[in-house]
């Protein structure tokens, strides 16, 4: 679907042709029906002789129409490519959102995991922004260590694209310790840190950090306050989203064993009171990502002016409706019974086969 997003402005269109299989077969259902309804009056070679059919040109036919209803359905989905010139860029904010993906956010007490319902909760804010205009995203991930999958960017189905291979191949590798000994444990304040220079220094005062996570990290030794404290040092406010259930643990298995976890709220609303941001407790109810962002993020300050423009994509309507239009005219101007010239011969040219009746007499 991603890719259907980066080629046509209305992809959904595309339904449009499941519909053409359908109509072909009630068509041929329909000449199968004239034909019993004609094997009544004579036999098959007369009927050819008495209703003027070309057989060739009716197929011909036939393809033109095919090939002018497919034009026309790829046509109203809209394709696009190459980018339209001169454009300005819309005014907005920077989001990095940053993800954790560690051993505890496979937890189910949230489906299909703590992580996969934060993904389809992404896509969702994706569609948001993108309606909204003018806004950049980034995505982070940690676990052991961060990694940024998507700089900051105007292009939303890259992002959606990224989404759907972390949901598709889970977490890259490089999330994990180099040394397969190093204690495990889920490093808030480096992904923070990531986050941080992740950033467009360019444009101070209009970035935000989400932060999507369980808060929980086996190690206990409060290392997120170091990504906490360097945002605040950079006036980026970030947002804490907490995700799974706080009152019961819940288990994960490991190829190492098992770990239990919970929500733990205390590191992500103290992270959120540090840096002005706001904490929302989602638990195991739905992520409110599109409304937190409409409500709390673009009300701030907007860039007033940025260097790299919003990539807008040139629609090619044109390409297919024109071929669409000269193969629907096609099927209007071929006929598929004998022309008027043949039609002004003699009776006697077309040969008298006779039917079932005259042969038994």
């Amino acid at each position: 679907m991603n890719l259907l997003r980066h080629w046509f402005a209305q992809p959904a269109a595309l339904g449009l042709l499941a519909v053409l299989p359908v109509l072909g077969l009630i068509a041929l259902m329909a000449l199968r029906w004239q034909r019993r309804r004609l094997a009544r009056l004579a036999s098959w070679p007369a009927l050819t002789a008495l209703t003027l059919v070309r057989p060739g040109r009716r197929r011909l036919r036939a393809v033109c129409l095919s090939a002018g209803l497919v034009f026309l359905a790829v046509g109203v989905a809209g394709p696009q490519w190459g980018r339209e010139e001169g454009q300005t860029a819309a005014l907005g904010r920077d989001l990095v959102i940053v993800l954790d993906l560690s051993a505890s956010m496979q937890a189910r007490d949230v489906l299909p995991s703590r992580a996969g319902h934060a993904l389809n909760a992404l896509a969702e804010l994706a569609d948001t922004v993108q309606k909204r205009g003018g806004h950049r995203l980034a995505l982070v991930v940690f676990a052991n260590r961060p990694a940024v999958l998507c700089p900051l960017t105007y292009d939303y189905d890259h992002f959606r694209a990224v989404l759907q291979a972390l949901a598709e191949d889970g977490p890259p590798p490089e999330l994990w310790p180099a040394n397969p000994t190093a204690v495990p444990g889920t490093r808030l304040g480096e992904g923070l840190l990531e986050a941080v220079a992740a950033h467009d220094v360019r444009f101070p005062g209009y970035q935000d950090i989400l932060l999507i996570s369980d808060g929980d990290d086996p190690t206990g030794d409060e290392e997120w306050r170091r990504g906490a404290l360097a945002a605040r040092e950079h006036g980026i406010p970030v947002h804490t989203i907490g995700v799974g259930d706080p009152d019961q643990d819940h288990t994960v298995p490991l190829s190492n064993g098992k770990i239990k976890t919970r929500l733990r709220e205390e590191p992500l609303q103290a992270i959120a009171q540090l840096t002005g941001g706001t904490y929302t407790p989602a638990r195991t109810n739905a992520l409110p990502l599109g409304q937190l962002f409409v409500e709390r993020i673009e009300p701030g300050a907007v860039r007033e002016h940025m260097d790299d423009p919003l990539p807008v994509y040139r629609l090619r309507y044109g390409w297919f409706f024109v071929p669409a239009l000269l193969f629907l005219a096609a099927t209007l101007v071929i006929h598929d019974g004998l022309t008027m010239k043949q039609l002004r011969r003699p009776m006697a040219l077309i040969p008298f086969i006779p039917g079932p009746e005259e042969r038994t007499s």
